[in-house]
């Protein structure tokens, strides 16, 4: 299975990079920065201009909720989420809907305050409101991670790589030590597992093929 994820640094596309990683399967990675996503050759792969996109042989899939269910069910023995059909498996959707729809979208006013008003001397109070919605989705979350140590369960999965990709972005936001110490454990226990290692090396443009991983190296979007 020929297998490419479409990823812009600094964007939930690293939470596919860790999945993809620790799901084991061959993979290749193109980068698409910012300006190439709105180019007739990506809006071919993905319509709306987005990252993450993933594709497998001829087909493209999108949106991070269902590629990373995609990555987990490609091999059920990883246990990168819990097997169809179960209660566990139910919990683990709803958090991937909750991450992508509950604990993103707050970033976006934060960061592109110019998408909710063209009038600059709005963008301050824009984000200034995004600031507080952040701390309540980061508070939300560190409830939830008190006493445990990964999302769901005892054992690592998709949720964790989703989580990590986003919550390193309060960092300059908000003192995540000291606000959300479990949210911040989650951060520096993430940080020190080799697929999310590789996938900001990647990012800042110095990660090569890891020896024996199923990183295969990057392909020109030209060339897809």
């Amino acid at each position: 299975m020929d297998t490419v994820l479409f990823y812009t640094p600094g964007s939930c596309s690293l939470a596919c990079m860790i999945a993809l990683h620790w799901q084991g399967d061959p993979y290749r990675l193109c980068r698409v920065d910012k300006d190439v996503r709105r180019t007739d050759s990506y809006l071919r792969i993905n319509p709306r201009g987005q990252v993450p996109a993933l594709r497998v042989d001829d087909r493209p899939l999108l949106e991070t909720d269902a590629i990373l269910a995609h990555i987990a069910d490609r091999k059920p023995a990883a246990h990168l989420l819990p097997p169809n059909g179960t209660t566990e498996r139910d919990v683990a959707n709803q958090w991937l809907a909750y991450l992508g729809s509950g604990f993103h979208p707050p970033f976006w006013p934060y960061f592109t305050p110019q998408r909710y008003s063209k009038d600059e001397s709005h963008h301050p109070a824009i984000r200034a409101a995004a600031v507080d919605a952040i701390r309540g989705q980061l508070a939300f979350v560190d409830a939830h991670l008190a006493g445990r140590e990964f999302v769901q369960s005892d054992r690592i999965s998709v949720l964790d790589a989703y989580l990590h990709a986003m919550d390193r972005w309060a960092n300059k936001i908000v003192d995540m030590a000291a606000l959300y110490p479990n949210v911040w454990r989650h951060q520096k226990m993430m940080s020190r597992d080799p697929a999310a290692r590789l996938g900001l090396s990647i990012e800042r443009g110095d990660g090569t093929q890891a020896p024996d991983g199923p990183f295969a190296g990057h392909v020109a979007l030209a060339d897809i």
